[in-house]
């Protein structure tokens, strides 16, 4: 019989201890979401999972505050205002206002118990615009392309690329010599030390005009876009000089990028039917150094 009493007592012991255990809440880690005028990124904030130990279910609870001033207006912002659902263990981040956000997750167990966790998203803007130069030069010289650019914010130090890699002395540079065969758009891709990567419209346009006679043909462009304006479907044609695959990117007039399209041989019709009226513009390059841009109207 005291036996039996000993063994009785060390079961609830063990009983009340798993009832006990402590909650372990994780918020997940500070985040930086690539934001602008291309889009924002879509992140899930919280750990995986966002809730250990205790006694589930939980009840989870993202709370946040942020006031932005601008002039004599003030704003208030909640948790509500940045995520699809504050209830949720992973909700989505579906807005970006202002800088460093501070969210704090609550846990609440079947027994009642809480335990808190943060986590900080920073919000990374970039800007992009349609501006461009435009240079001629004869087959066979060269120029200097520097200090334009239409990508800007993010968080230095900074990492360039401009593309069409063809003709460049230094693809990596914001100054730079190119000295390209034939007519080119040079485009750049910026990387930041957040890692946000974001591409911008062609912003140097270098026009080759041939030395000899002969070679007037190749003043003419190599692709044509018809019709123009368009209405349904923008019909695409290559010149049979160029071979290989061929990659197409569409632009909104502010610059951000809403189509990519890769395709082979030298044709190619496309479907606008869908899209609002206004001006786009279009470039079409290969993976050899060759590119054109050019505008359209859908009307």
């Amino acid at each position: 019989m005291k036996k039996a009493t000993i063994t009785l007592t060390i079961i609830c012991l063990v009983m009340t201890n798993i009832a006990l255990t402590q909650i372990v809440p994780d918020a997940g880690p500070d985040r930086v979401v690539c934001t602008g005028f291309f889009g924002m990124d879509t992140i899930a904030i919280g750990g995986s999972p966002s809730a250990t130990g205790g006694t589930p279910p939980y009840t989870y609870t993202w709370e946040a505050e942020y006031t932005l001033i601008i002039g004599s207006h003030t704003f208030n912002f909640s948790a509500s205002d940045f995520l699809n659902d504050t209830t949720l263990a992973n909700p989505e981040i579906i807005h970006a206002i202002g800088d460093t956000i501070c969210f704090k997750l609550t846990i609440t167990d079947a027994q009642g118990l809480t335990a808190i966790d943060s986590t900080s998203i920073c919000f990374n803007y970039f800007g992009t615009h349609l501006g461009n130069i435009q240079y001629t030069i004869n087959q066979g010289d060269s120029v200097f392309l520097s200090g334009w650019q239409n990508v800007s914010g993010g968080f230095p130090p900074y990492e360039y690329l401009w593309q069409p890699n063809h003709g460049l002395a230094d693809s990596t540079s914001l100054n730079f010599w190119a000295k390209p065969q034939y007519s080119v758009a040079y485009y750049m891709t910026l990387t930041d030390s957040a890692g946000c990567v974001v591409t911008g419209a062609p912003v140097y346009f270098v026009n080759v005009q041939p030395v000899l006679v002969d070679e007037h043909e190749n003043q003419i462009s190599l692709v044509k876009v018809y019709p123009n304006p368009v209405k349904n479907f923008l019909n695409i044609q290559i010149s049979p000089k160029m071979q290989g695959d061929f990659t197409l990117r569409l632009f909104l007039s502010n610059g951000k990028l809403i189509e990519e399209k890769r395709f082979p041989g030298n044709e190619y019709k496309m479907d606008l039917s869908n899209y609002p009226d206004g001006v786009y513009i279009y470039e079409i390059h290969d993976n050899k150094g060759f590119s054109e841009q050019g505008r359209v109207v859908v009307k």
